[in-house]
């Protein structure tokens, strides 16, 4: 009975903390679109995609399909207008992050998003590791040990 009860708490437990709600974005984008979001003081950090179910990642930062076809696309978008102001602009430019750019509208508004693709993994301590390593280079937090919340947005097909 112990054991019924172990496998069915795997399948139905929430996350508690940070790895296991990347494990469980993971395990979830094989399945369906679901979107890996980090949250801070009301504003995303960054968001992580899964490029299983997002074919225009490729179309739109001409990636090569085949070598990221099961990966993950960690991103983040910051509005053009006065960008070479922005904070966060300033942090990246200063890093020595290695994203991808690309100018875009959207509803009339022109915005550039950063991207880093990331190749198949199943492992969430390399997953989260990259978006560490993104958002040390873009946030400033004089914080010692800042909270950050995590969400999945499971997104329906049309």
């Amino acid at each position: 009975m112990r054991f019924w009860n172990s496998l069915l708490n795997s399948f139905t437990k929430k996350p508690r903390n940070a790895t296991e709600f990347i494990e469980k974005f993971i395990r979830d984008s094989k399945k369906c679109r679901v979107q890996l979001e980090i949250l801070r003081d009301y504003e995303i950090l960054i968001q992580t995609d899964a490029l299983r179910f997002t074919p225009s990642w490729f179309k739109v930062f001409n990636i090569n399909e085949n070598e990221f076809k099961n990966g993950f696309v960690i991103f983040f978008i910051l509005d053009q207008k006065g960008i070479e102001k922005n904070e966060k602009f300033i942090r990246y430019k200063n890093s020595n992050l290695d994203l991808v750019e690309r100018n875009e509208l959207i509803d009339k508004s022109p915005i550039r998003t950063f991207a880093k693709f990331i190749k198949e993994t199943n492992d969430p301590v390399f997953l989260g590791k990259e978006m560490k390593k993104i958002i040390d280079g873009i946030f400033d937090s004089s914080e010692s040990d800042p909270q950050a919340l995590f969400n999945l947005r499971y997104i329906e097909e049309k």
